[in-house]
This record gives C-alpha cells, sequence and structure tokens, in this order.
C-alpha cells in the first residue's frame, strides 16, 4: 500500500512536469525533477523492505508470485492492489513519454531559433538530392 500510495504521488508529479514543461516553467521543472527523485529513492527503500518480508515466505518476489501464495493463505486483495498498480505504471509510462516528447521538441525549437537567430537558412534539397544552403543575407549581419 505504501508503494501504490508514492506510485500515485509520483504520477502527479509527472503531470505537474508536464505542465511546467509546457508553460515553461524551469523552477517547477527543477522542483518536480527533485520531487521524483526524492519520491524513486523512498520506493527503492520500500522495494528492499517489501524483498525482505516476502523472503521469509516461500515465493518468489514479484508482485505475481506474492498475490498467489496471498490468495492461498485467504488474502485476495492483493489482485486488485496489483491491478492498480500496473494501471498507474503504464500511465505514469505514457505521462514520462509525452513528457520526453516534449523536451526533445523543445531542444529542437531552441537549435531552430539560434539558428535563425545567427543568420543561418535551413538547408534545402538540390536536383542532385544533396542538401544545399540558400544564398543571401541572413537575419544576422555577419558584417556587424
Amino acid at each position: 500500500m505504501e508503494e501504490e500510495l508514492r506510485l500515485a504521488r509520483l504520477l502527479e508529479v509527472a503531470k505537474e512536469e508536464q505542465f511546467a514543461l509546457v508553460h515553461g516553467d524551469i523552477a517547477a521543472m527543477e522542483l518536480a525533477s527533485e520531487s521524483m527523485l526524492a519520491i524513486a529513492a523512498e520506493m527503492d527503500v520500500l522495494e528492499v523492505r517489501r524483498e525482505a518480508l516476502v523472503s521469509r515466505l516461500d515465493a518468489g518476489t514479484t508482485l505475481r508470485d506474492i498475490a498467489s501464495v496471498a490468495d492461498n493463505l485467504g488474502v485476495s486483495t492483493l489482485h486488485d492492489t496489483r491491478s492498480r498498480l500496473l494501471s498507474r505504471l503504464s500511465a505514469l509510462r505514457d505521462i514520462q513519454e509525452a513528457n520526453a516528447g516534449l523536451i526533445l521538441e523543445g531542444m529542437r525549437m531552441r537549435a531552430r531559433w539560434y539558428q535563425l537567430l545567427a543568420g543561418m537558412s535551413s538547408p534545402t534539397y538540390g536536383a542532385a538530392g544533396k542538401q544545399e544552403m540558400p544564398t543571401g543575407r541572413g537575419v544576422v549581419s555577419r558584417s556587424a
């Protein structure tokens, strides 16, 4: 249950990070990143604790293994918990993939703006299929 609570918080922070990325809020991005690292560290501690507890049972260490043993002992709530964890992990993966896409696109946009400000135009393709730089003046005067 503690792992599930941490994972839910991690999901919230990932959404906060996404909002910060979209709005270009660097301070919020840094705060979200620090929070995610802290939560991940807490989850690592919980995992070690869970593995130590489970090692006392004659079962594997995965949630599927533990849920099977729990069913044999009459504890049925572990399957529901496992399903919720897997659902949240899937949602977290989707948000993090979207966040990574936002970061990459932001980097591409920044590089494009740097090129424009430096007076470099985008290359075009000539008849032979090779890239050619257009001639003429750029945005920034090179003689200045």
